[in-house]
């Protein structure tokens, strides 16, 4: 995402970017709410708007073609014709470009109701609760987390298919209730009951983004106008949008109160403090750093992860990491608000800490031979990615 969205004026501190548009609309986010959502929702049609230039272009180039073959009576006439006809030649040909627009999802394996039913039966009671949410696909993914990606059936973001990207290291390093409260969240939040507006706001935060991306990757030079657009459209849409997007992300929290206790609900928000600086701090750098001369055993990450996890976070770890959460304040980096602020909102003060892992979600969740599946094509494809593949036939610990 793009940081800085224009540049300073010399000898003036006006630097436009992300903390200050947030810091400008914070009096009015917290003054007048309800006109601050308002403004959000307008500000958010610009990108549809701009969507349908192209079609909107032609349509209307093409009804003044049709006037000015009508109403030429002479053969001077026939030149604002022919302008007329090559501009809408490249919008006709623009807009059967943005039709043809194709949009990418995070790498993973894709699973099925047959192949994890356990895991299929607890997304379905989920999506019951939550008014059947649409989720066509299940993704296992490489992430450290849970996300759903909303892709659009079309070119112009009005239907979508909904895939549930799950992350490997979510599976393997959290009990089968902080994954279902992880998890329920996250679908609590695709549906947006109580919170409509808000809802929909965080739903399309990266969607402007991913118009960028796609119409960049697509390179066709007649878009160039629209993938500039929204180069600079969509993070001054992000910075805008923050105050709302951040109250999407607290319903998003209350979500979880509707499926579980409190401390069973904070300790699925707290549990993901845990694994996940375990393995930025910790797991990552020894497993990347392991030598490439052939002769040591090869530490596979995700067959050992789970072990490892267990054996190496000590209870100071987890009060180091938690508290670090508990000390941040104003991060307009990310839309999830500090973990302060999602306890009190939770009517908590102090985080409950979770206890040790007894058993892991895709122990519980994923049946035997998907789960070694699943580890044996991650670990594979690390080793590929990595570097490793010339010691990929020394033996494996």
């Amino acid at each position: 995402m793009l940081e800085a969205l224009s540049h300073s004026i010399s000898n003036t501190d006006f630097t436009l970017n992300r903390e200050n548009v947030v810091r400008w609309l914070r009096p009015f986010a917290a003054t007048t709410p309800t006109f601050y959502l308002l403004f959000v929702v307008l500000f958010a049609t610009l990108g549809y708007f701009a969507l349908l230039l192209f079609p909107a272009l032609s349509i209307w180039l093409y009804l003044n073609l049709i006037d000015s073959l009508y109403s030429s009576e002479h053969h001077r006439h026939w030149a604002d014709a022919l302008m007329i006809g090559s501009f809408l030649l490249l919008s006709v040909l623009a807009s059967i470009s943005l039709s043809r627009l194709k949009f990418t999802n995070r790498a993973g394996v894709t699973v099925s109701p047959d192949s994890s039913p356990k895991l299929a039966r607890l997304i379905k009671g989920l999506q019951i609760h939550f008014g059947n949410p649409g989720i066509e696909k299940i993704t296992i993914t490489r992430q450290d987390d849970i996300h759903i990606k909303h892709t659009p059936v079309s070119w112009f973001p009005v239907k979508f298919k909904n895939t549930l990207n799950i992350g490997l290291s979510t599976l393997l390093c959290t009990s089968p209730q902080q994954f279902q409260g992880m998890l329920g969240r996250e679908i609590g939040r695709l549906s947006s009951q109580k919170n409509p507006v808000t809802g929909w706001i965080l739903n399309m935060h990266s969607q402007w983004a991913n118009y960028h991306y796609a119409l960049q990757r697509h390179g066709d030079l007649l878009l160039k106008p629209l993938s500039f657009f929204f180069q600079y459209y969509s993070p001054v849409y992000n910075a805008v949008s923050f105050f709302a997007a951040r109250r999407g992300e607290v319903q998003a929290d209350r979500y979880t109160l509707e499926i579980m206790e409190d401390d069973d609900a904070i300790t699925s928000i707290i549990q993901p403090i845990i694994f996940q600086n375990f393995l930025r701090e910790k797991y990552w750098p020894l497993v990347i750093n392991q030598p490439k001369d052939g002769k040591h055993r090869l530490f596979m990450p995700y067959k050992k992860m789970s072990q490892t996890m267990r054996k190496s976070v000590k209870p100071a770890d987890i009060e180091r990491w938690v508290e670090l959460e508990m000390r941040k304040f104003g991060d307009t980096s990310t839309t999830l608000p500090p973990l302060k602020t999602r306890l009190h909102m939770l009517g908590h003060q102090l985080p409950v800490y979770p206890q040790a892992l007894s058993q892991t979600s895709a122990e519980y969740y994923l049946d035997a031979p998907m789960q070694q599946l699943l580890i044996n094509s991650f670990d594979k494809s690390w080793v590929r990615k990595a570097g490793f593949s010339k010691v990929s036939n020394a033996p494996s610990s």
